[in-house]
């Protein structure tokens, strides 16, 4: 079950935080995810990489969240099982999943935290799924890196 494994500990910032406020909360935390609120409820997630991609258009390190986060947020059910969980992040390509008791959102689940749990035979190919990408010769190459996990 989601409520064995999850993190229980929601790090989370405001979409009027800076990339700046926001990179520090990730080292801060040694995390590389965040959830973004506006008022009281989440209006999106930003991870490490969306920052380091955010780079190039940056005026400041003082801009807003706001322009960067992804309003893709994946959510799953407190009491839903792991083949569920893998399902969604192949699904949407994502390593990190909200998780909801009801209308609140109480925990926050990573492939890491289900990689460090199981030895599931669906995870490798989960893992593949979520980092495909394209190459010059219009075929899809996995790239795995550690780093991302």
């Amino acid at each position: 079950m989601i409520k064995d494994i999850m993190s229980k500990k929601i790090i989370f910032s405001n979409i009027d935080s800076s990339i700046k406020d926001v990179s520090s909360l990730m080292k801060k935390n040694n995390i590389g995810f965040i959830p973004i609120k506006e008022k009281d409820h989440y209006a999106g997630v930003i991870t490490d990489r969306d920052i380091c991609l955010s780079i190039p258009t940056l005026k400041s390190i003082n801009d807003s969240v706001k322009s960067y986060i992804s309003n893709n947020i994946v959510c799953i059910g407190v009491n839903d099982d792991i083949e569920t969980a893998l399902k969604l992040m192949g699904k949407y390509k994502v390593k990190r999943l909200l998780v909801k008791e009801k209308d609140n959102t109480i925990g926050v689940l990573s492939l890491s935290d289900i990689l460090n749990y199981t030895n599931d035979n669906n995870l490798i190919d989960t893992y593949k799924s979520i980092f495909y990408i394209h190459d010059n010769q219009n075929k899809f190459t996995p790239e795995v890196d550690d780093f991302y996990l």
